[in-house]
């Protein structure tokens, strides 16, 4: 294994157990992930990124959840096959979250505080006054005003940008080499999105940070990542360096998020186009190409045979049919 990719999923399945049978929701997904690098994972929603991120941490519940094959692999080591107090050693310190709504990662009866406290008494050997001081850094550090104040706060007693700060300086607090963060800009307004985008970027780099970015906002992709996977019924559809997608988007649903894009420029006059249809349901994902019934471009085979990835450049696949020959 390479020894600069730091995160590698290989083949992952993902089963989930109903009253319908086992479903699917992650189908033999793979990617990696190098140090210091900014992947965004991109999808509608439904798509399984949420479910992604999970996995990663084992914090997926089990049951229903469970992973049926593949591996998870983080610095060399397979988290699949680790137990509770292992995983637990793990999170926090060395993988970070930064959880998808603040409002309800937080818990409504500890102050801000006491829960970026509890990772940091957790993992590092530190007094309670330097527990302080490290909670108050961390809060200035994501420039939460007046932190020796806020860190008594509660939070429903924050708006939703510093909310988001606080979400921020918890996954931060024991200095971690990866950081997830799921939809950390969803619910709040464009300014406030805005800093908190930049905020992320000052401390990756900083930090030299790898991080691991879930959206559906490709205006939030262009910001932020070196590379870019677009995900979709479980599966990764394609995979490009960012510059690259924004270029020349080569899977018709990419194509598909592309044209819904409102780009904001007086010259812009174009008709913004929709994806006809959603997301398929667990226990109605056609056989074939996923998109089959919602694309374009759909021809026979890709009611028949799933595509497989197809090499475009060094770093750049696409899973379609209409590359196939190449």
């Amino acid at each position: 294994m390479d020894s600069d990719i730091l995160v590698s999923l290989r083949g992952l399945d993902i089963g989930i157990r109903t009253s319908k049978g086992l479903l699917i929701p992650i189908s033999d997904l793979s990617f990696d992930i190098m140090r210091g690098e900014s992947v965004c994972l991109v999808g509608e929603s439904g798509c399984g990124k949420s479910i992604t991120a999970l996995s990663i941490l084992g914090l997926l519940p089990h049951p229903p959840f469970e992973v049926i094959g593949g591996e998870i692999i983080f610095d060399k080591t397979d988290l699949i096959g680790m137990g509770p107090r292992q995983l637990c050693s793990i999170r926090g310190k060395r993988i970070g979250m930064i959880f998808q709504e603040p409002m309800t990662a937080l818990n409504p009866v500890f102050s801000i505080g006491d829960q970026i406290a509890e990772s940091i008494t957790t993992h590092l050997r530190l007094s309670t006054g330097q527990v302080r001081e490290r909670v108050i850094e961390l809060l200035r550090q994501v420039q939460m005003p007046a932190p020796e104040e806020r860190m008594s706060s509660y939070p429903h007693q924050l708006s939703g940008g510093l909310r988001q700060r606080a979400m921020i300086a918890m996954a931060l607090a024991c200095c971690p080499d990866f950081l997830i963060a799921d939809e950390p800009t969803t619910a709040l307004d464009v300014t406030t999105q805005a800093q908190i985008l930049w905020l992320l970027n000052r401390l990756r780099e900083q930090r030299r940070l790898t991080l691991l970015f879930i959206t559906h906002n490709l205006g939030v992709v262009a910001q932020i990542a070196h590379k870019v996977l677009i995900m979709y019924a479980g599966s990764i559809v394609e995979q490009a360096p960012v510059r690259e997608l924004f270029k020349r988007p080569l899977h018709p649903y990419t194509q598909g998020l592309m044209n819904s894009v409102p780009y904001g420029l007086p010259e812009d006059t174009r008709r913004l186009q929709s994806i006809p249809g959603s997301v398929p349901a667990l226990d109605s994902i056609p056989s074939g190409c996923a998109f089959q019934d919602r694309c374009p471009r759909v021809m026979d085979i890709c009611r028949k045979i799933r595509p497989k990835k197809v090499q475009i450049d060094r770093d750049r696949w696409v899973a379609c049919h209409l590359f196939s020959n190449r």
